[in-house]
């Protein structure tokens, strides 16, 4: 594992290499205020890969955009293939989780001359009505013009991963690696290094008839590994998924927390992923519409209680 940065002109990239140099040049995709450290665990175990784990803007060792920037899905996209450009690899494949994952897919579907394969881990395009869509757009600019809100501060880093453990469901473990990414020094104790207008920025969202021509426009094989469907966020882009005849698209179900690539489930997706690398079926863990509905449907009931 070496850790690397890229020149970008007014900001740096950085990111963290594992694998052969001469295996399949990949570009891994981390969640939202996630960094490089997510995949610690995966990364390792892809031994056929040569994986390059960036850091987005704003996030871990990666600079935050200029006061007049848009943090935009657009603008990741853009960073994602100059990355590529700089390794100088025309052709390449993306690995995502989450957000690296609606990144990943909806650069596949802009780029398809671009991606050589796309793997989604427990995310895909995000999809909503045309008026939220456009609200969370605003969301993006208006972002863009606000003074960063002050960060908590935590004690220590054992707090700042209890804390961030205790929200998003993770292990602490798992929380651990994110933070020691992801942390710096205040007065006071420790602070997320990531940039606060993050937070106030919109996801870059397609409507539904946009992200349908999306999926049709995939040129590569792609693999979707969904672990929590009770994510709203999700649904909204698997009753997409499910209903649109695309052959070179694959969707598997791994039940598990969202960041399951950094949890105990990391072996499964490997082998999941190697092989789909190999071309091998993966038929006995396919999910289809039927079984979909199935587990949404059970998802809904035990959060209705």
């Amino acid at each position: 594992m070496d850790d690397y940065g890229i020149e970008m002109g007014r900001h740096r990239i950085c990111g963290k290499f594992w694998g052969p140099k001469e295996g399949l040049p990949t570009i891994a995709l981390h969640g939202y205020l996630d960094n490089a450290n997510s995949f610690d665990r995966l990364a390792p175990l892809l031994k056929h890969r040569r994986i390059f784990a960036m850091d987005f803007a704003g996030h871990g060792a990666s600079s935050h955009r200029q006061s007049h920037e848009l943090y935009s899905g657009l603008s990741d996209i853009k960073d994602v293939l100059a990355v590529a450009d700089h390794f100088g690899w025309r052709h390449f494949h993306v690995l995502g989780h989450s957000m690296g994952a609606e990144i990943g897919s909806q650069m596949a579907g802009m780029f398809p001359e671009r991606v050589a394969s796309l793997v989604c881990l427990d995310g895909f395009c995000s999809t909503n009505d045309t008026n939220v869509t456009l609200d969370n757009l605003a969301s993006s600019v208006s972002a863009s013009f606000k003074d960063g809100a002050r960060l908590k501060v935590f004690p220590s880093l054992e707090a700042m991963s209890q804390r961030l453990s205790e929200v998003t469901g993770q292990s602490l473990a798992s929380a651990s690696a994110i933070v020691a990414r992801g942390y710096k020094e205040v007065v006071g104790g420790y602070t997320w290094v990531s940039d606060p207008r993050i937070k106030g920025s919109g996801p870059l969202e397609f409507t539904r008839p946009q992200l349908e021509a999306l999926i049709l426009r995939l040129a590569a094989p792609a693999l979707v590994i969904v672990a929590d469907v009770s994510n709203l966020w999700l649904q909204r882009s698997l009753e997409v998924l499910v209903t649109v005849d695309q052959p070179l698209l694959t969707m598997v179900s791994v039940p598990a927390h969202h960041h399951l690539h950094m949890h105990d489930e990391c072996a499964e997706v490997a082998r999941l992923i190697e092989c789909f690398d190999a071309k091998q079926p993966l038929a006995a863990d396919v999910l289809s519409p039927e079984r979909y509905r199935i587990l949404r449907n059970a998802a809904i009931k035990t959060v209705q209680g």
